[in-house]
């Protein structure tokens, strides 16, 4: 016991050193990885400090009350992302003629498995990422969460080669770090966070802007889209909307700590 407590201490400081905000949460967690792993606290120490994430070194996070594998390879999903999967599921559950739902740069998978976890098998859901690792990982993540196959995942840049002729909801958290903030990051996301997953170009909607530009409404039957970018430019991402999508209704919505960050585009 005193062994434990006093292991129990010297993670804690460690990690409040480190700048762990919810170091008290993970302290016990380090703990309990170390003893079921067998492991010598003092190489997982050095792990830590050199900034390695806690996601990447236990090998999965917490998202939507679900444990989602995440590797080095895959951008570690935030909790600020839920609020864009309970706006989908809003969507879905009001709107019950949107047939297909299309998630753009998934990831982990933790969107659209999340959103299929909440609704009934009528909906089609196609999740699109340029990274094979990334979709590996995220075939893992729908076996371990869902228990089946139900997703249909497609290696492709955006929303390239993908046709959807009933009325679609888009979703999307495409990297959208301006430069300059990029590099301003932790090290322990700048070092460890795949960079083409974060970096939005120099002023960080870019790639939205190549996402808007290349839509193609006639291939895909677009009646929602629902993205999430950067608070700080969270203006000029919502000008770039309307500038390609003049008959839309365009909203910001605000994530759980009530900052603005996310679009919701609809199509009249």
């Amino acid at each position: 016991m005193q062994s434990n407590l006093k292991s129990l201490f010297q993670i804690q400081t460690l990690l409040q050193d480190l700048g762990y905000p919810d170091y008290k949460r993970i302290s016990p967690e380090v703990i309990d990885f170390i003893n079921d792993k067998k492991l010598n606290q003092n190489s997982l120490i050095e792990r830590l400090k050199s900034g390695e994430p806690w996601e990447y070194i236990k090998g999965y996070t917490d998202f939507c009350d679900n444990n989602f594998k995440v590797t080095s390879g895959t951008l570690i999903p935030r909790i600020e992302t839920e609020q864009l999967v309970y706006e989908a599921i809003k969507i879905l559950k009001s709107d019950s003629k949107v047939k297909d739902f299309l998630d753009i740069g998934t990831g982990t998978g933790c969107i659209p498995i999340s959103v299929a976890k909440q609704i009934n098998s009528y909906l089609n859901i196609v999740a699109t990422d340029i990274s094979n690792e990334a979709l590996k990982v995220a075939k893992e993540n729908e076996k371990n969460i869902l228990g089946k196959e139900y997703i249909k995942w497609v290696r492709t840049d955006l929303t390239e080669s993908i046709q959807l002729s009933s009325p679609t909801l888009i979703t999307a958290n495409l990297p959208y770090i301006p430069k300059n903030q990029y590099e301003k990051l932790d090290d322990s996301v700048k070092l460890f966070e795949p960079r083409i997953a974060l970096l939005g170009g120099e002023k960080g909607y870019e790639i939205y802007e190549k996402f808007f530009k290349n839509l193609d409404t006639k291939k895909i039957n677009v009646k929602y889209i629902v993205l999430e970018t950067e608070t700080s430019i969270i203006s000029q991402t919502k000008e770039l909307a309307e500038r390609y999508f003049r008959k839309a209704k365009i909203q910001v919505l605000k994530d759980s700590f009530e900052r603005e960050r996310f679009l919701l585009i609809s199509f009249l």
